[in-house]
């Protein structure tokens, strides 16, 4: 018979063969962990992050599952050729999930995501900011993609959920290839009476599209459960489009997330609203969707100017309008990262 440690976290035997070499057998005990905001249900312990730090394992091993959620994009900026502000709605952050609900994206709910196997040691988690818009914006342009969210649960295993799309911006198609996002922004205000200016595409494992953009309005952003509206052409009233809905999940309390259509659920990563123009009739900026993506700023007759994704839901922000230039450019929300555990 071995030797039984006192660990109160784990129970093992430390065993010496006939030579004298020591092995141990070893059971998995709780786990004992710290970082983030930590908070105890009946059946979960779970650590909140709404900013980058350590999730600490001090005793004990588990399988740990995770949601992830990167920062949203801001709405559309002003094109390389002019200093016309008429964009999209921002795209949602990705959405990476090990929960029952599963990913973002059209791909989402077909994809297993196995929980993680966490011992012993310190584990870098990276909570990804929401692009800036507007004025303060670092990019000359004013607008920018959110930043990816990373956890790096092993030496061979690192997860990335990517940040949210910059809405697309007036009379520009989008690159080609286009950069990977978790969901795509919408596209932008089209001068071409009967064009169209599509969405960014988005991650199908993490996010939807963005709506399409045409003359009077800009498209809203993608969320992580639904493509951004696009512009109805030709109006009136030609009013922005919609951003896509974020993700709900089952047992998160009412301090992260925003409400949605189950009042079971938190929702996350939805898109901004696109952006709109017209000045004598009424039209309106496209609402956010539900998930904490920003209204779309709009032109007239009453102007406002765009919503900023809400923090922490990694929701992307409403499009600019013309009229205001470069303040109406709403900034896409932080996101979130969520380990849990069972108690």
């Amino acid at each position: 018979m071995g030797i039984k440690s006192n660990n109160p976290t784990e129970s093992y035997f430390n065993f010496f063969s006939e030579s004298g070499s020591l092995f141990v057998v070893r059971r998995t005990g709780p786990l004992s962990a710290s970082g983030g905001t930590k908070v105890t249900s009946p059946t979960y312990i779970t650590h909140f992050f709404t900013s980058s730090g350590s999730f600490v394992v001090d005793g004990g091993s588990d399988d740990v599952e995770y949601l992830m959620v990167a920062g949203g994009g801001s709405g559309g900026g002003t094109p390389p050729s002019s200093a016309v502000v008429a964009s999209g709605g921002g795209g949602g952050g990705g959405v990476i999930s090990s929960l029952p609900e599963g990913p973002g994206g059209p791909g989402g709910p077909t994809r297993s995501a196995s929980s993680q196997p966490m011992g012993v040691g310190s584990y870098a988690v990276t909570v990804g900011s929401g692009g800036v818009g507007g004025p303060t914006s670092p990019s000359p342009r004013a607008g920018q993609p959110g930043n990816d969210s990373v956890v790096v649960f092993s030496p061979t295993v690192t997860l990335t959920a990517k940040g949210g799309a910059e809405g697309g911006t007036h009379n520009t198609d989008n690159p080609t290839p286009q950069p990977a996002y978790g969901s795509g922004g919408g596209g932008g205000y089209d001068e071409t009476p009967d064009g169209v200016l599509p969405g960014y595409t988005g991650d199908a494992l993490q996010g939807y599209a963005g709506g399409n953009g045409a003359m009077g309005a800009s498209g809203g952003g993608g969320g992580a459960d639904a493509t951004g509206n696009s512009t109805a052409q030709y109006g009136p009233p030609a009013n922005g489009g919609n951003g896509g809905a974020g993700k709900g999940f089952a047992n998160i309390p009412t301090d992260y997330g925003t409400p949605g259509p189950s009042p079971t659920l938190r929702y996350f990563a939805a898109g901004g609203g696109g952006g709109a123009e017209q000045t004598r009739l009424p039209s309106v900026g496209g609402a956010g969707g539900q998930g904490g993506g920003g209204a779309g700023g709009q032109r007239g007759p009453s102007p406002t100017e765009a919503g900023s994704g809400t923090a922490n839901t990694g929701g992307g922000g409403g499009g600019g309008q013309n009229g205001l230039k470069k303040p109406s450019i709403g900034s896409g929300g932080s996101g979130i990262v969520i380990l849990r555990y069972p108690v």
